[in-house]
């Protein structure tokens, strides 16, 4: 009975030692790595404005993340800018790293910077007698929030509104989208 009971003694300790990393979430404890890397396509403005973004987002703690956005615009007509890169910092609600139900989900402030190309500055070239448009880089920063919801198998959803002021040009840009990606 001795022998037994100092074997399940050094078993108990030999198995603490040398357990895996885990992770709480609802309380349970995990033994798998938590993807902390994603990369969505904002279907709002592929699909209505015409200007294809993705973004890459890197989960940074429990409640802290980081990304850039970049995009094309495929039509001048309909949104204002030729390409934008906006990198942003994001911070997520929901309380301590023991009790967040998922890391990196729910409830975000944002904010961000802008880098983007207009091609607003027309003028009228007097050697070819046409008109042609220049285009010029503007920079800004700005603020968002939004919601972001993660299932079970990790596919990411994201709704976001927001704007900021661009300094070179003296105006504003709009940070508005419906993303969906995945978290790997």
């Amino acid at each position: 009975m001795k022998k037994q009971a100092i074997l399940a003694i050094v078993l108990l300790i030999s198995l603490s030692t040398f357990s895996q990393k885990a992770h709480r979430v609802m309380g349970w404890k995990i033994s798998k790595d938590i993807p902390k890397n994603e990369l969505k396509l904002n279907l709002g403005t592929s699909i209505f404005g015409l200007f294809p973004e993705i973004s890459y987002e890197r989960i940074l703690n429990s409640d802290i993340s980081a990304g850039v956005s970049t995009g094309v615009g495929l039509d001048s007509d309909s949104y204002p800018y030729n390409f934008s890169i906006m990198p942003y910092f994001r911070w997520f609600f929901g309380g301590s790293s023991e009790n967040l139900q998922k890391y990196g989900a729910g409830f975000f402030i944002e904010v961000n910077g802008a880098i983007v190309s207009n091609p607003d500055n027309s003028y009228y070239d007097h050697s070819t007698e046409t008109m042609r448009t220049k285009n010029e880089l503007g920079a800004g920063l700005g603020l968002a929030i939004g919601w972001k919801y993660l299932s079970s198998n990790n596919w990411v959803g994201e709704v976001y509104f927001g704007s900021g002021r661009e300094f070179t040009h003296d105006s504003a840009y709009g940070r508005v989208g419906i993303t969906i990606g995945k978290r790997f």
